[in-house]
């Protein structure tokens, strides 16, 4: 099972399903954008030759897969609980994630990217710290880091209570920006704040594992030393002018202008693809799930 945000569901990478990439604009707007080229489809199990994504679409009966992440989502749009008057505590009207009927005591395996968009505390921070170039300090952002970091350790337990036979990886982000090319307070700024989102999480895992939560962390900022915007390999999107998408934001309507991120020099709105990995970024996230897999030993059901 694929659960969580942006950095899960693929945004960045293209080739989204039609349900979660339409409607910009529409009652039935839905962004989540979960797409062919998500690392959760590219990686390989132990012991498989053919990716998860190949195995599914082949109808395998090795492996069934299903993907219930989406963009934008926050911590809270995965728990379970009330749902809202419309009938909904997910993103776009969408089921809350744990709440969706993926999960069961047959579940193996529940990967996952959150906790980046609470607080709207990633779109915050790369306006000031790389859009806009404004002063920057990582510390305006570690506050609403902690909280996030509290509300994914409910997340896995509740994940861990409806799949109680499944191994959790909860999958970290990575560093956006090589800083030392790209050299400005705000790149700094954002890298600090990485480093410090991934040893929160990766504590915070530790703590869940050693009261008998059966989760591990992946941490992707080794592998994407190298491939990060400014270097000569970039796994990572810079600003991308939308819309790529028929969900993706579109200039001029006013219900998308608080989360758009300005165009610089531009009316138009920032896509929701930028700062998401590309092709190559997804790749190497599914390199870094394998590898996390076989240092836990992961063999499947």
């Amino acid at each position: 099972v694929a659960m969580g945000d942006s950095y899960t569901s693929g945004e960045g990478a293209g080739a989204y399903s039609p349900e979660s990439d339409r409607g910009h604009g529409k009652s039935s707007w839905n962004a989540c954008r979960r797409g062919d080229n998500s690392w959760p489809r590219k990686m390989k199990l132990p012991g498989q030759s053919t990716s998860i994504g190949e195995l599914s679409n082949n109808r395998s009966a090795t492996v069934d897969f299903l993907d219930v992440s989406c963009s934008g989502a926050k911590t809270s749009q995965l728990t379970t609980g009330d749902p809202t008057p419309w009938g909904d505590m997910g993103n776009y009207h969408e089921k809350s994630q744990i709440d969706s009927g993926v999960l069961s005591p047959d579940t193996t395996l529940v990967m996952l990217t959150i906790g980046g968009n609470d607080g709207d505390n990633f779109t915050n921070a790369i306006t000031k710290c790389y859009v806009i170039l404004g002063v920057c300090d990582p510390t305006d952002y570690t506050g609403k880091v902690d909280q996030a970091v509290t509300d994914t350790g409910t997340v896995i337990r509740q994940i861990a209570a409806a799949a109680p036979n499944a191994q959790i990886v909860l999958m970290g982000y990575p560093r956006l920006v090589n800083d030392e090319v790209c050299v400005t307070a705000g790149n700094q700024a954002l890298n600090q704040l990485a480093d410090y989102v991934r040893d929160k999480q990766k504590t915070k895992v530790a703590e869940l594992s050693q009261a008998g939560t059966r989760v591990a962390f992946a941490d992707a900022i080794p592998a994407f030393r190298g491939h990060g915007i400014c270097d000569s390999d970039e796994w990572i999107n810079r600003v991308v002018a939308g819309p790529n998408g028929d969900g993706d934001f579109h200039a001029g309507d006013p219900a998308n202008q608080a989360p758009c991120l300005p165009w610089p020099g531009e009316n138009v709105c920032a896509s929701l693809e930028s700062f998401h990995p590309k092709n190559a970024g997804t790749a190497g996230y599914a390199r870094v799930m394998e590898q996390a897999l076989a240092g836990i030993g992961y063999k499947g059901s």
